[in-house]
C-alpha cells in the first residue's frame, strides 16, 4: 500500500473489494466511541490491503501522522478518495486498545502494543518463533562423536592453518550440534558444499544412519538441489568412504509434496498429530517459504528432528505474506560467537582457523558465507553494491552503453538506456538468444540451449512483461521456423504452472517440445538420473511459454546469460516489485553476464529503493508474546 507523506505526490494504489468488505465486517463487531469509529475503519482497511501485499502485520509507528490516498475502486479514472490523517502514535494505539477490548474481536485479531495482526497470521508468527526458540540451543556432543568429526574433518574440508576465517567450516561445526540452523549466503559462496558436509558430519556421529529428507519450494528448485548434491558428493569421491557417501540422499522432493498439501485447502497429511517420519530435513532456496508453509512445516517436523533452512536472506522474498527467512536474518553479524562450552570443541574440530570472538548478541542460529567461490567479477562487484543500496557504486561498476547495439553480454554487466533501443534490435536480441534452441539437434540439447539464455522482468503486463516480451520472441522467431503463438510447436520452451502427480511435474519445472523418433511431438523434461523423460501434450498440466519469466519465477534457477528488462511503472506497482530485491535476485541468476535493459534512473531508483514486508517475527523470536 503506497503511504503518502503530507504534500507527496504519488499514485494511488486502488483498493479491493475485500479491504472495504473486511473493514465493514470487523467494524461491526465491536461498539467504539463516536471519535475512533473513523481512525478504526481506515486501520482496518489498511491492515487488509497490508496483508493482501504479503505484509503479515501493520505497524502503527509506521502508518502514524500520515494520509492515505486511495483510488476509488469503482473506477479506472485516476479519482481518489483522501481520508483524513492517521493520529499519532499513542492516538491509534489507544483505539486499538479499545477496540479489542470488546469481546467480539479478541478471538479474530492480535495487537501486541506496536503490530496490529488477524489472528491467523499472529498465530503462524508465534509458532515459527516458538519453534526456533525451542530448537536452536546447542546438543553436547560425546567424546566418541566429537573424535569421529575430528577423524573425518581432513577428508571433507583443507585443515592446514590460515589466518584467514572459512565460514563453511564454521557453518559445519556450528549446525552439527543444532536442531535448527539457518545457512544463509549469497550466490557462489558455496552453500551446497557446506551442507553436503554437514549432512556427512551428521552421518559420522550417528551410530545408525539417519534419515535424511532433501526438499525445496518449486519443482525447478528441487530439481537444482538434487544435481547441485549429486555434483558435490562426486568431488568428495576417494575422499570419503562409499558407505558413508551412500548414506546422503541426492533426490530431493518439493515441500507440498513433502507434507502432503491438499489441493483447495490448507489441510496437510503431515501436521501436529501426524509427523514427518525423518532425522534431518534440509530445505533449499528457503527465502521463497512464506510464513503459513513456515508453520505447517515447523509443525510436522518430529520432536528428535533437524530442520536447517538453506538461502540467501537478500533475495526476494515469497510471493505469498511473510518473510521468513530474512526475519531469521535480522542481524547478519557472524563474525563471533555465542559464549558457551560448544566453542571449545568447535575449536578442537578447527584449530587450524582463526579463534572466533565472543559475542553475546550473535543469533546462534545464523550461519552467514561470506566468501563467495564461484560468483566473482564483475557480476559480483555490481550484486554487492546493489545489497548494499549503493546507486553510484553500483552504476559505476556496470558497463553503460547509449549505443545502438543490443546484444548478450558475455563476461559483463551492460546497461543499455530502453529509451535508445527499437523494435527491429529486440527482434535481432531475440534472434541471438533463442535461435540456437530452434536449430537443437535433440531435445536434450534444445534443454542446454534454453538454460544458456533467458529474459527476465519483474511484471507480467506491458511490453516489457513477460507476455509481451514472449509474444515478441515468438514473432521474431516465426520468420524462420513454423513458430505461433499458443500452439505446439518444435523448440518451444514452456513452464509448469500447476502441480501433477500423476505425471510427477512441479510448479515450476521448465522443459521444451520436440519430437520423438517417431516425430510426433512431446514435452521434455529432465529427470531425476540426468536424462530425459517424455510427457504426452494431451497429459500436460497448466503450462505457459517461458522464453521470458518473472524474476519471482526465476528463483532457484541459473543461466549463462540473463536478459533483465526494467521497465517504469507506476507507483503502485513499483511498490512491490520496483526495487533493489528484483535487480539483485535477476542478477544472480547469471553465472557469466547479464545485460540490463533500463532507464538509467529507473536502475537507480530500484537500487536505492529497498523493500519492506512489516512482520513481528524476529520481535516475537526474542521477546514472546502471549
Amino acid at each position: 500500500m503506497k503511504i503518502a507523506r503530507r504534500n507527496e505526490n504519488t499514485e494511488a494504489p486502488k483498493l479491493a473489494s475485500i479491504d472495504i468488505h473486511f473493514a465493514r465486517a470487523m467494524g461491526e463487531l465491536c461498539v467504539l466511541p463516536e471519535e475512533h469509529v473513523d481512525i478504526w475503519h481506515q486501520l482496518l482497511i489498511a491492515l487488509s490491503f497490508y496483508q493482501r501485499q504479503g505484509h503479515s502485520c501493520i505497524v502503527l509507528g509506521h502508518i502514524a501522522n500520515t494520509q492515505v490516498l486511495y483510488a476509488d475502486i469503482n473506477s479506472d479514472s485516476n479519482c481518489e478518495r483522501v481520508f483524513d490523517f492517521f493520529p499519532a502514535f499513542e492516538s491509534l494505539k489507544t483505539t486499538v486498545e479499545i477496540a479489542l477490548s470488546d469481546n467480539g474481536l479478541q478471538s479474530l485479531l492480535k495487537f501486541d502494543g506496536e503490530r496490529l495482526y488477524t489472528q491467523r497470521y499472529w498465530q503462524f508468527e508465534q509458532e515459527v518463533a516458538a519453534y526456533i526458540r525451542a530448537n536452536t540451543q546447542p546438543q553436547a556432543l560425546s567424546e566418541q562423536q566429537i573424535g569421529a568429526l575430528i577423524d573425518c574433518w581432513p577428508s571433507m574440508f583443507p585443515v592446514a592453518e590460515t589466518s584467514e576465517q572459512d565460514w563453511q567450516q564454521v557453518a559445519v561445526a556450528k549446525s552439527v550440534s543444532q536442531k535448527f540452523s539457518v545457512i544463509n549466503g549469497g550466490p557462489g559462496t558455496g552453500k551446497t558444499y557446506t551442507v553436503t558436509r554437514l549432512l556427512l558430519a551428521l552421518q559420522s556421529i550417528s551410530d545408525i544412519p539417519k534419515n535424511i529428507v532433501l526438499a525445496a519450494p518449486t519443482g525447478k528448485a528441487q530439481q537444482r538441489m538434487t544435481e547441485s548434491i549429486t555434483k558435490s558428493l562426486m568431488a568428495l569421491k576417494g575422499k570419503i568412504s562409499q558407505s558413508l557417501s551412500e548414506s546422503i540422499p541426492t533426490q530431493a522432493s518439493t515441500i507440498h509434496s513433502l507434507l502432503g498439501v491438499r489441493e483447495h485447502t490448507v489441510e496437510t497429511r503431515y501436521n501436529n498429530e501426524r509427523k514427518l517420519s525423518l532425522d534431518v530435513l534440509i530445505i533449499d532456496e528457503a527465502s521463497m517459504i512464506d510464513l503459513a508453509l513456515m508453520a505447517r512445516l515447523m509443525r510436522a517436523m518430529p520432536e528428535h528432528g533437524h530442520l536447517y533452512l538453506i538461502g540467501d536472506a537478500d533475495q526476494l522474498p515469497a510471493v505469498e505474506t511473510g518473510n521468513v527467512l530474512e526475519q531469521l536474518a535480522f542481524d547478519t553479524n557472524t563474525t563471533g560467537a555465542v559464549p558457551s562450552s560448544v566453542e571449545s570443541w568447535v575449536g578442537q574440530l578447527c584449530p587450524h582457523l582463526p579463534k572466533l570472538p565472543v559475542n553475546d548478541h550473535v543469533q546462534p542460529w545464523l550461519h552467514t558465507l561470506v566468501a563467495a567461490q564461484r560468483f566473482k567479477g564483475v557480476l559480483a562487484e555490481v550484486a554487492s553494491q546493489i545489497q548494499q543500496g549503493n546507486e553510484a557504486l553500483s552504476f559505476a561498476a556496470l558497463n553503460y552503453s547509449v549505443s545502438q547495439t543490443l546484444t548478450l553480454p558475455g563476461d559483463t554487466v551492460t546497461l543499455t538506456d530502453e529509451a535508445n533501443i527499437t523494435a527491429a534490435q529486440l527482434q535481432t536480441l531475440a534472434k541471438e538468444s533463442f535461435l540456437p534452441l530452434m536449430r537443437a539437434q535433440n531435445p536434450k540439447d534444445a534443454l542446454v540451449a534454453l538454460a544458456n539464455v533467458r529474459w527476465l522482468t519483474p511484471v507480467r503486463k506491458g511490453a516489457f512483461g513477460v507476455e509481451g516480451l514472449n509474444r515478441l520472441i515468438v514473432q521474431s522467431l516465426a520468420t524462420t521456423k513454423a513458430v505461433k503463438e499458443n500452439t505446439f510447436y518444435q523448440g518451444r520452451p514452456i513452464m509448469v504452472t500447476k502441480n501433477n502427480r500423476a505425471q510427477r511435474l512441479s510448479n515450476g519445472e521448465v522443459g521444451v517440445i520436440w519430437p520423438d523418433s517417431s516425430g510426433v511431438l512431446k514435452a521434455w523434461f529432465e529427470n531425476d538420473e540426468g536424462g530425459l523423460r517424455s510427457v504426452s501434450l494431451a497429459r500436460l498440466p497448466s503450462i505457459e511459454t517461458v522464453y521470458a519469466m518473472t524474476v519471482h519465477k526465476s528463483q532457484g534457477s541459473e543461466f549463462n546469460q540473463v536478459v533483465m528488462f526494467l521497465p517504469e511503472l507506476s507507483d503502485d506497482v513499483a511498490s512491490s516489485v520496483g526495487h533493489r530485491g528484483i535487480l539483485y535476485t535477476g542478477l544472480t541468476r547469471a553465472k557469466q553476464g547479464c545485460l540490463i535493459v533500463s532507464r538509467p534512473q529507473t536502475f537507480k531508483k530500484m537500487v536505492r529503493t529497498k523493500a519492506q514486508r512489516f512482520s513481528g517475527l524476529s520481535y516475537a523470536i526474542r521477546e514472546p508474546r502471549v
